[in-house]
């Protein structure tokens, strides 16, 4: 029995840590794929330590970590001290409530807390940015104080009260017996909690995403936004460095854990030396310290003389000096030395109406598609553009002005445009089953078959194929739709959006309806995919634009980085990079010409006929295909 609970034990550990063990594996790996081993270097950490922008972002996870800790395990202490002195079922009651919010799922407690912060910040307090750094810091705090709570609790109850009444019998007032009895007996216990605190803090993503303003980001919250493209081997390397970080936080926890319980085994207690009482005050002002100059150095940085912008963009949809192409922010910076740009991104057009009409957030410039803008300009959600800042609109070409979701152009300017087909993996997908959307609902295939995550585009896809207008508000027409996509949900392998890259990259999936621009970027990681645009049937035909949302601060400088993105260089080098076209006269000459030249990107001007392009909605049409689109999911 020993023997099997043993093998068990072990099976259990080798299921836990060989993700770990593969990804330390893979930062000491010469090669980017983890399957092959292809030499040993410490080159992913030397970029690492080069990389500016990912140490600005661990600095402030570590920032933001470290802060939180120290309050929670400060009020946490306290409290556990009040609850403590509580009578039993009283105690009781209230440790019920304490608990709560570990159990309550982080996605409830994120959205909880936003709302909150929202709430208060804008609408009682009037300001526009009310989702901040403050607010973070806030949100972390509070989903660490239970923890402290917790770890503190049982060194009181371990403690002997008698301590605290000979402590007042020698003189001592009962502040100073519990610096110099009861922290000392509960110290244990408070650096367990601050220690799970701290961990806690670092490994946040759900929570901090809902209450992350423009103003500061982590670094979960960041690598959220890097499923676009295989993971770079340098961020390994940094997850390497944390998961080393909080496996020696554990150590040092289970090693004061151990060590209380020895003393409590212990006859009597030894007296505490002075050097050990010296040094648990210097770390004491230690911690003090940090919070001091944290602040501090959080003021300095906010005091800044440049201007910041901030924008929204799709994940990984601007050239980043990655691959080999041009850095655009970089470039706009040093064109505007005055200007410092705080870029953030989102992953679908819902996901940022969401960000943006929930409000809280202070956001100069976003680059929606045509149906959201539609919806945004018919909301008042958008600011007309001063078109005597953006002198290089001359430039967009007259094919993608005048659009229906902006008729007189007054509130957008193209970014890109690009066309929904499919794409497959031609080792597996037979070449005579490639002609429509029907791909999509073969049998042949079940469960290689990838599907949107997103009403709008999934509801395209049934109504291409039936035959459908997309911007039908016919409440039968969707029925059927929705008819259609619950037909091929027993087919579907999974609802996907940016996830669908490592799924036909690696060959997990076969077959998946998505954008050209980025299918060209699978396409050029797996050279077994291809991609079409189904014969003789309609297409989702779409377009990009930059717009100003009404949250806006500094309008004049989202027109300068608006007029930056309409020269045909610079747009031309973005296009490298994400690989849509673009709607810049010009721009194809500063394209790579196996894109420039590419049909993916650039189809026959007969096949872009059958293109179509989503209007705006009625909100309740909205709301019905989202619902329709629920049930076919959780069936």
């Amino acid at each position: 029995m020993k023997k099997t609970t043993r093998i068990f034990t072990i099976l259990i550990f080798v299921f836990l840590y060989i993700p770990m063990a593969v990804l330390i594996l893979g930062s000491f790996n010469t090669g980017k794929n983890l399957a092959v081993f292809e030499g040993f270097t410490l080159q992913q950490y030397a970029e690492l330590f080069k990389d500016g922008d990912l140490l600005a972002l661990l600095g402030n996870s570590l920032l933001i970590a470290i802060l939180s800790t120290a309050i929670a395990t400060a009020f946490g202490t306290f409290a556990a001290v009040g609850i403590h002195a509580l009578k039993p079922k009283m105690r009781k009651a209230v440790m019920s409530l304490t608990n709560i919010p570990m159990t309550n799922p982080d996605i409830v407690t994120g959205i909880s807390l936003s709302l909150l912060f929202v709430f208060v910040g804008t609408g009682m307090l009037g300001n526009k940015q009310s989702l901040n750094f403050w607010t973070l810091l806030i949100a972390h705090v509070t989903f660490n104080l239970p923890y402290v709570i917790l770890n503190v609790m049982p060194k009181l109850q371990q403690m002997n009260p008698a301590l605290q009444d000979a402590a007042m019998d020698l003189g001592c007032t009962p502040v100073q017996s519990f610096f110099k009895v009861t922290l000392h007996e509960i110290m244990p216990g408070m650096i367990a909690g601050a220690i799970m605190a701290f961990t806690m803090s670092l490994d946040d993503f759900v929570i901090s995403y809902f209450v992350t303003g423009t103003d500061f980001v982590t670094l979960p919250v960041k690598i959220y936004s890097f499923t676009k493209k295989p993971i770079h081997p340098k961020i390994y390397a940094m997850f390497t460095l944390l998961f080393l970080l909080i496996f020696v936080l554990m150590v040092i926890m289970n090693l004061l854990q151990l060590r209380g319980d020895k003393r409590k085994t212990e006859k009597r207690a030894k007296p505490v030396s002075r050097k050990m009482q010296m040094f648990k005050r210097v770390c004491a002002v230690a911690c003090v310290l940090v919070l001091l100059f944290g602040t501090v150095a959080l003021i300095i940085t906010t005091r800044q003389d440049k201007v910041t912008l901030n924008i929204m963009n799709w994940g990984q949809n601007i050239a980043d000096g990655s691959d080999g192409t041009m850095d655009i922010i970089a470039e706009f910076e040093k064109a505007y030395p005055n200007i410092d740009v705080n870029y953030s991104e989102y992953a679908s057009n819902e996901e940022l109406y969401s960000k943006l009409s929930t409000g809280g957030l202070v956001v100069d410039l976003v680059i929606p598609s045509d149906y959201m803008i539609a919806r945004m300009i018919k909301e008042d959600m958008l600011l007309e553009l001063d078109f005597d800042n953006i002198p290089n609109y001359s430039n967009i070409n007259t094919t993608y002005k005048n659009q229906a979701y902006d008729p007189d152009n007054k509130y957008s300017v193209p970014y890109t445009w690009g066309t929904v087909g499919i794409i497959y993996n031609s080792k597996f997908v037979d070449e005579a089953d490639v002609t429509g959307w029907e791909l999509l609902w073969n049998e042949k295939y079940a469960g290689q078959i990838l599907m949107f995550d997103n009403s709008r585009d999934a509801f395209g896809v049934a109504q291409y194929k039936l035959g459908i207008d997309v911007n039908t508000t016919d409440k039968a027409q969707l029925q059927r739709c929705a008819d259609e996509l619950a037909k091929q949900r027993p087919l579907v392998q999974q609802y996907v959006m940016d996830q669908v890259y490592a799924k036909m990259e690696e060959g997990n999936a076969w077959i998946a309806p998505y954008y050209a621009g980025d299918a060209m970027m699978m396409m050029d990681n797996n050279p077994d995919l291809r991609f079409y645009l189904p014969q003789e049937q309609t297409f989702n035909l779409f377009i990009d634009a930059m717009c100003i949302p009404d949250c806006c601060e500094n309008k004049e400088a989202a027109e300068l980085f608006i007029n930056f993105m309409c020269d045909p260089e610079i747009s031309g080098a973005n296009m490298d990079y994400i690989c849509y076209g673009s709607p810049v006269d010009g721009a194809t000459e500063y394209m790579e010409d196996y894109l420039a030249e590419s049909e993916v990107i650039y189809p026959p001007a007969d096949v872009l006929e059958r293109g179509r392009s989503y209007g705006f909605l009625p909100e309740d049409i909205t709301r019905y295909v989202e619902n329709l689109f629920l049930k076919v999911r959780v069936s």
